[in-house]
């Protein structure tokens, strides 16, 4: 029991890091450059809660990988971890993830940053070309 769900969690990380080096554009090591961005992205929401679990789910896919017989000796994960990880693998393909909803979000203020700065510019053109044009009215 406890190696299939060893063996489930490793497919479904693969598929997560997959997924990962897939929007990231890395040969390898997706869920590590996710895991580096998301360290960057401070106001991303959910950090908080992803983060911890993907370093954890990390450590225990490398544990997987480089131990002798962890496969069978692992008690570190649960049936929520598995489905966890298919959740955020599904989140990740609908963009809904931290990261993803945070680069939207701040593609979205940078654009209604500059939409702002080019009405002020436009107004600010407008003044002056009524100020100009008074002056010569009433000269």
């Amino acid at each position: 029991m406890r190696n299939r769900l060893n063996e489930n969690f490793l497919d479904c990380y693969l598929a997560v890091d997959k997924a990962c080096s897939d929007k990231f554009g890395v040969g390898s090591g997706g869920v590590t450059e996710y895991i580096n961005r998301l360290n960057n992205a401070r106001f991303a929401p959910n950090r908080d809660e992803v983060l911890p679990r993907l370093v954890k789910y990390r450590n225990i896919r490398n544990k997987f990988a480089h131990e002798v017989g962890s496969m069978r000796k692992c008690d570190d994960l649960a049936k929520e971890d598995v489905k966890w990880l298919r959740k955020f693998s599904k989140d990740l393909t609908k963009r809904r993830d931290p990261l993803s909803v945070y680069l939207r979000r701040a593609r979205r203020y940078a654009r209604r940053r500059r939409a702002r700065k080019a009405i002020f510019f436009a107004m600010l053109i407008l003044l002056i070309i009524a100020a100009v044009v008074l002056y010569f009215v009433l000269r």
